[in-house]
């Protein structure tokens, strides 16, 4: 009985279609080794990252008190003095008030009083014009302040996954005391939150307060401007009413 076999045939791959399989075996273990070198760095890194944002937070405080604090020197008279001026004509007395004088309230008005005799529409454009650009240099660096604090913590979740992850990968390669170098790492990576939140509610308490007196100082110049604006559209023979309602609004 003769038995007839069917005969196997092999197909071989060939170097060049090997190749890409190699290939993209070889980036896929790269990458993955590349991205488990990054995660299993140390949060010590993470922390330097945050004590330097806290300092910077403190540093943009000091500054914007500063600034604040002087943004505001006039008096509390001021504006009793400014429609007496005022609604005597004398306008030159009036910018004597400002003159020198720093904050946004004084770069205001000394730009609408230097330029009284332009009439009310130019007045109001000058003097709105200024309000931008003084109310934009108060503001400036405050969303440094912001983004620290809306972001700090999420910066010390990341130290924190990062110090597990090396935990856990110094647990895979130790052969005694297991348990106690996960501890250990677990320890050192919950640090990473606590400087994270630590450094975030300082910044954010920053920022509502810079942004609370940045309203108020604005709200302030707006309202003394629009004193300005009352004696610069006032009728000649309507001079008496509106200063006593000008003098009304100043005190």
């Amino acid at each position: 009985m003769t038995v007839f076999s069917e005969p196997l045939f092999v197909v071989a791959q060939t170097p060049q279609d090997a190749a890409p399989a190699v290939a993209d075996v070889a980036f896929k273990g790269g990458l993955e080794q590349a991205l488990l070198s990054i995660a299993t760095q140390s949060a010590t890194s993470i922390l330097y990252l945050l004590i330097f944002l806290s300092v910077l937070s403190f540093a943009i405080a000091v500054e914007k008190y500063i600034q604040y604090r002087r943004a505001n020197p006039l008096g509390e008279d001021f504006k009793a003095n400014l429609v007496r001026a005022l609604d005597k004509g004398d306008v030159k007395a009036a910018l004597g008030l400002v003159e020198g004088a720093r904050g946004i309230k004084a770069a205001v008005l000394r730009e609408g009083l230097k330029n009284f005799h332009e009439g009310p529409r130019v007045l109001r454009e000058l003097m709105d014009s200024r309000h931008v650009i003084e109310r934009g240099r108060l503001d400036r660096r405050l969303i440094v302040l912001g983004t620290i604090g809306n972001n700090a913590p999420f910066i010390g979740l990341l130290g924190t996954v990062m110090g597990i992850i090396h935990a856990f990968h110094d647990l895979a390669k130790a052969t005694t005391q297991g348990p106690a170098t996960v501890m250990a790492g677990i320890s050192e990576a919950l640090v990473a939150t606590a400087v994270g939140l630590f450094v975030a509610i300082p910044a954010v308490i920053f920022f509502n307060y810079f942004k609370a007196q940045l309203k108020g100082l604005s709200d302030d110049a707006q309202a003394t401007s629009n004193i300005v604006m009352a004696f610069a559209s006032r009728p000649a023979n309507g001079g008496a009413d509106l200063s006593a309602e000008a003098l009304a609004k100043a005190e």
